[in-house]
């Protein structure tokens, strides 16, 4: 059985509107199944960069997501993890991510997590964890920065720290992605 995740849409108020959602989300590659007035049916739940992309496309043409409280706050507290763990935030001595969440939402930080947890189906620590470790990959593949480097500038108390999380979360070595680097460097030297 295929599970199906229903979008609230506000603004849409007749068949011509639901011609306009359907084609933006055709334009998107959302895997539609149904579109009614004030709702859209998918296939599978998206991402929230996902519903970020339906957000921009939709809202030229006056239509807007309805989330109720719970989205939302996940939303923004994922937002706030790619804002910390962009690579270019500056982490004070004794940094913690929970203050910074207390501080910016102005809420308990145990409340936050609970709704993150029940509405990912996964820890907030665990979440931040995979996107440093994304994170990682990215710059170990992409750039030449020394591992102590890359672990200073996504918040890691060490590059052995680094390392520890990185074979937690992947299984692998960090040493396998910078070797993805030199074979992508080998191969665009060869062409």
């Amino acid at each position: 059985m295929v599970s199906e995740y229903k979008i609230q849409i506000k603004g849409m108020v007749c068949d011509r509107c639901i011609s306009a959602v359907r084609e933006a989300l055709q334009e998107l590659h959302v895997p539609v199944t149904d579109v009614r007035l004030g709702e859209v049916t998918t296939v599978s739940a998206l991402t929230a960069p996902d519903m970020e992309a339906i957000r921009a496309k939709l809202a030229p043409l006056g239509f807007d997501l309805v989330e109720d409280k719970r989205t939302k706050l996940v939303r923004e507290v994922k937002m706030l993890v790619e804002q910390v763990y962009s690579g270019e935030y500056d982490f004070p001595q004794g940094f913690r991510f929970s203050d910074v969440v207390v501080k910016h939402f102005i809420r308990d930080y145990s409340s936050i997590s609970q709704t993150f947890s029940a509405v990912e189906g996964i820890t907030l620590e665990k979440y931040i964890m995979e996107y440093r470790v994304e994170k990682v990959k990215e710059l170990l593949v992409y750039t030449s920065e020394p591992l102590s480097a890359i672990a200073f500038r996504l918040g890691f108390s060490s590059a052995a720290h680094l390392s520890r999380q990185f074979r937690s979360v992947t299984g692998l070595n960090a040493s396998h992605f910078r070797e993805m680097r030199r074979e992508k460097e080998a191969s665009r030297r060869q062409s």
